[in-house]
């Protein structure tokens, strides 16, 4: 609310301030005061202290939040409930308004106490004054534009050199009219003369060019205008209004201006609204605003999460979709293993590569296709055969997880949809017992949406299973927590390394020779004697491993153990 506005709503408020009683003094958010009278004309003067938006103006509504009381409160209620108002008075430059109460305090001091209402955008305030005009408290400290020594009587905040708008009214000032011809005229005014924003700046450009008078004459006529008992008032917006309130758009809300006046500059690009008077029009804008912008701020916690959900529930997603592509190109190693299949080559050799012919393409074609020259040629075409298999049962498993992970992702979009489309109180009350839930649900992650992930390397080797721990942790978890009592365990000798565990579901007293050998050089491979041409490397059952007493994470002991040299290799 610019000043012009303030000074038409207090012009108007004045005739039913005399002996008004404050019966209490609430705090309804965390930086509104509801200031309740015993007087049927006004019930109860409302305070508003947001930085963007402060206001003042008649109207007792509050919306169902919880607010806790401040140290503040506490002191406007211990002097002001029962105080009569015996003043109330705004300087006409200035965007401050000042109650003057009869208290009920048996003090000389504080029988006359003032309360001090700054509306000055970013730095709005709410100060109590005793009889000297001296600070008793206030909602925040003042600002150094204030110029007050620490037990000097309030100072309003300083407007530098401005001219004041008594001076406008009072005094001949032909340098203003200058002022009109300048490169840009609105900034000028507003710069030059103190208690002028930029709409009523612009409205006294926009009416002098149009009459030709001075912009002395025209600043005197809106001060005298919007001083007098006028019986409407305006409510601007850059959209219909009942739009931005079907929408909840808080951003064209903030926007509107109020005006006592019909604002020409306005009235081509704004929509309008009509109200009997400033009171009226500053009640259902002030009240909309607070209810709206609280309700905004209630759904923001569950509309946040459901937005996080929906991302982690995209990322998903995307790692499904690689995983998808992945096995795609896994099932092709069918095709090559039938070409080797069928290649006439030894099944018990050994081969770098194999050439094979290609007949699953337009036209035959002789393919090379290479392989582990450390297996035979019949293990090479079972590693592919079963790469393709487990490529295909991955498939199947990741095209149902993408359709679950798809069903969320579009429920939570539902869900948001819903929330944002809800605008009143009542619905938002009604659906928030069932909030924690919505949240739970839409928000967890399901055990069957995720695969399992185990956080250690697995390799099969030969149709066993083994797992190498990354890290002491990993490791105390692979022999500690995965590993059972029959499976081996090998770890390299004098370095530190992965704990490698082979699986033994058949319980075989003894690990086969290639195996063994293999999991050992794995061993070796991932440890710091990776470079080294010969590492010994202990194998034992899991059931011989133990953990010392308040060891560090991966230390272990053994109760029996082999040793194997092998060459550090990685079978991975």
């Amino acid at each position: 609310m610019e000043n012009f506005a303030l000074i038409a709503l207090v012009e108007n408020l004045r005739p039913m301030m005399a002996d008004l009683l404050i019966r209490r003094v609430i705090q309804q958010q965390a930086n509104g005061f509801i200031f309740q009278t015993r007087s049927a004309r006004i019930p109860a003067i409302k305070v508003l202290l947001e930085a963007r938006n402060p206001a003042i103006y008649t109207s007792e509504t509050r919306p169902p939040t919880e607010a806790p009381g401040s140290d503040f409160l506490m002191i406007l209620r211990k002097h002001l409930t029962s105080a009569e108002i015996v003043d109330f008075r705004k300087p006409l430059s200035e965007r401050v308004i000042e109650f003057v109460f009869k208290t009920t305090v048996p003090s000389r001091e504080l029988e006359t106490m003032s309360l001090v209402v700054e509306l000055i955008p970013n730095a709005p305030n709410l100060i109590l004054l005793d009889a000297e005009r001296r600070l008793v408290s206030s909602w925040v400290s003042l600002t150094p534009q204030h110029g007050m020594g620490e037990y000097e009587p309030y100072s309003f905040p300083k407007s530098g050199d401005k001219l004041d708008l008594e001076q406008v009214l009072e005094q001949e000032l032909p340098e203003l009219d200058a002022l009109a011809s300048v490169e840009d005229p609105q900034a000028a005014l507003m710069a030059r003369v103190a208690g002028l924003g930029p709409v009523f700046a612009a409205e006294i450009l926009h009416r002098q060019k149009k009459s030709g008078r001075s912009l002395t004459e025209e600043i005197r006529s809106l001060v005298q205008h919007v001083r007098s008992d006028s019986k409407l008032a305006w409510l601007y917006t850059e959209l219909p209004l009942s739009h931005i309130l079907e929408q909840n758009d808080l951003r064209m809300l903030n926007k509107a201006t109020i005006s006592p006046v019909e604002l020409e500059t306005l009235q081509r690009s704004h929509s309008s609204r009509l109200f009997a008077n400033i009171q009226e029009a500053a009640r259902f804008y002030y009240d909309e605003l607070e209810s709206l912008t609280l309700l905004d701020r209630a759904k923001l916690p569950v509309l946040r999460d459901l937005r996080t959900a929906h991302k982690k529930l995209a990322e998903r997603e995307k790692r499904l979709q690689r995983d998808q592509q992945r096995y795609e190109e896994a099932e092709a190693q069918q095709k090559t293993a039938r070409m080797l299949t069928s290649s006439g080559m030894k099944m018990d050799e050994h081969y770098d590569t194999v050439t094979v012919t290609d007949y699953f393409g337009d036209k035959p074609q002789r393919i090379q296709v290479p392989l582990d020259s450390s297996m035979s040629l019949r293990e090479n075409i079972d590693k592919l055969f079963k790469l393709q298999q487990k490529a295909s049962r991955g498939r199947n498993l990741v095209a149902r997880r993408l359709s679950e992970i798809r069903t969320r992702r579009g429920a939570a979009d539902e869900q948001v949809r819903r929330l944002q489309a809800i605008r009143d109180w009542d619905t938002w009350l009604a659906i928030a017992g069932k909030l924690e839930k919505v949240r739970t649900a839409e928000t967890a992650v399901p055990a069957e949406t995720e695969a399992p992930r185990r956080r250690f390397r697995t390799v099969t080797i030969d149709g066993r299973e083994i797992l190498i721990g990354r890290n002491s942790r990993e490791n105390e978890e692979v022999t500690f927590h995965a590993a059972m009592p029959d499976d081996f365990w090998l770890h390299v000798a004098d370095y530190s390394g992965s704990h490698v565990v082979v699986r033994n579901p058949n319980r075989e007293i003894d690990l086969d020779e290639s195996i063994l050998v293999k999991a050992a050089q794995l061993a070796a491979y991932f440890s710091q004697a990776r470079n080294s041409s010969k590492v010994e490397v202990h194998y034992t059952k899991r059931k011989h491993v133990a953990k010392p007493k308040r060891s560090k994470t991966g230390l272990v002991r053994l109760a029996e153990f082999k040793s194997v040299k092998v060459e550090p290799k990685n079978w991975e």
